[in-house]
């Protein structure tokens, strides 16, 4: 193996609280009930209108002042409680280090991914980073982890992709990469491994010795 994409949340980074406290003002807002944390577990992983839509009602239509009130929240509030995972930076780092080409698939806003890596990733070299264009190409739509592979001159078969969700899975498969889960993110590894996982990962530096 040659390379790695990862996932970003839930996967190298922890922004759980911020996402599901921007939920639950947004849900406050309508007076509709909030959620505990851990549920935002199960609504995240395709993208953040997906997420508010898990997050509101089931009887209730998600409208676009209801989601761009969320987008707004989370605008303003995605990176305070947000933080990598331990160890992920020092394992980035040392993959630097080894001259293994490693990149970002996220299906977070492409202005908050080149945020949060600008913010909290500094001094990682990523061979491309790539969120939400906002051209129907979220995983597990292959498109973007194929456009990596290119980038990184390396044949997906090549390529391992590490995330903490079914969409992970999923989207390895779909691109033909080999899927490796990570145990500390928001999914069970059950599910991971259900779906395709065929390694789960405990540690951070765990992932060096994939090489």
């Amino acid at each position: 193996m040659k390379g790695i994409i990862f996932d970003l949340d839930g996967t190298l980074y922890d922004s759980l609280e911020d996402i599901g406290s921007s939920a639950n003002r947004t849900l406050k807002k309508y007076s509709y009930p909030e959620h505990p944390m851990e549920s935002y577990q199960e609504f995240v992983g395709n993208g953040l209108k997906m997420t508010i839509t898990r997050a509101i009602p089931d009887d209730v239509v998600l409208s676009d002042e209801i989601l761009n009130d969320f987008l707004t929240d989370y605008e303003h509030n995605h990176t305070v409680f947000s933080k990598p995972y331990p160890g992920i930076l020092s394992m980035l780092k040392s993959l630097n280090e080894m001259g293994i080409p490693v990149a970002i698939c996220t299906n977070k806003k492409q202005a908050y991914s080149e945020g949060i890596v600008a913010k909290d990733f500094k001094g990682i070299e990523f061979v491309s980073v790539i969120g939400d264009l906002s051209n129907n190409t979220l995983k597990p739509n292959p498109l973007n982890t194929l456009k990596i592979a290119e980038m990184m001159n390396l044949k997906p078969e090549e390529i391992y992709f590490v995330g903490d969700t079914d969409v992970d899975m999923h989207t390895a498969k779909n691109a033909g990469m080999v899927p490796i889960g990570v145990s500390w993110g928001f999914r069970e590894v059950e599910e991971l491994e259900r779906e395709g996982a065929t390694i789960i990962i405990d540690q951070a530096e765990a992932i060096l010795d994939l090489f």
